[in-house]
């Protein structure tokens, strides 16, 4: 489901305390629902899993849409995976969709911020460059540390949605961002930051590595 409200309060059950307050959610971020409640005053909340942290909060049920099937089909499936190819420019913060060599859509984006460690076991927050290939898709990820702190500067985005990975190892990936629309600057941690709406093309648009199929059927990304 998708949060068509600005932002909406999620609440989870505590034994002792009852119905707290829990992580505030933002317009354009995306969620598993596994369940609908109602609370004593007769309000409807959809249940939200979340597999990073391992547990449950709610939200009102009118703050929510489903995400119609429709809404997920592929884009251009008639183009060959091979002949699908993406590239991020680093200097001009735009992501190219080329099919066949042919510049189809350009869309603004922000990529890492530059590496200023010089800690060798420090994961650097800029974007890799180089040749990669979409690995997996995931139309919503909780991205962070899952460690429930209350720290507002602390690294919790739960709802990411339409997440495109290309780097394996660093889990690199195109994503829609809900919580800055700074696009055309760097600002990210490491991956490819997107308005929502924009990731959700690239996502349906991409074909993603086949687990056991030859190495050409994938869409190939390459970072300048």
């Amino acid at each position: 489901m998708e949060l068509t409200v600005p932002y909406s309060q999620s609440h989870r059950i505590n034994n002792k305390n009852g119905w707290e307050a829990f992580y505030t959610l933002y317009y354009g971020s995306t969620h598993w629902v596994f369940g609908l409640i109602e609370r004593p005053d007769g309000q409807l909340y959809y249940k939200i899993h979340n597999a990073l942290i391992t547990l449950s909060y709610y939200v009102p049920a009118e703050h929510l849409r489903i995400v119609d099937e429709s809404e997920l089909t592929p884009i251009h499936s008639d183009i060959l995976p091979q002949d699908k190819h993406i590239e991020i420019s680093i200097d001009f913060q735009v992501l190219r969709i080329y099919e066949k060599n042919q510049l189809i859509k350009e869309f603004p984006v922000s990529t890492g911020l530059p590496n200023k460690s010089i800690d060798p076991d420090f994961i650097p927050p800029d974007t890799p460059k180089g040749d990669h290939i979409i690995q997996t898709t995931r139309p919503a990820v909780h991205m962070g540390d899952g460690t429930l702190q209350s720290d507002a500067e602390a690294y919790e985005l739960p709802g990411v949605p339409w997440v495109s990975y290309f780097e394996p190892r660093t889990g690199v990936a195109i994503h829609g961002a809900y919580w800055h629309n700074n696009f055309g600057v760097t600002m990210s941690h490491g991956c490819v930051n997107m308005k929502p709406e924009d990731a959700k093309w690239v996502y349906r648009w991409t074909t993603p590595y086949p687990d056991g199929s030859v190495s050409d059927h994938h869409t190939s990304v390459y970072v300048v």
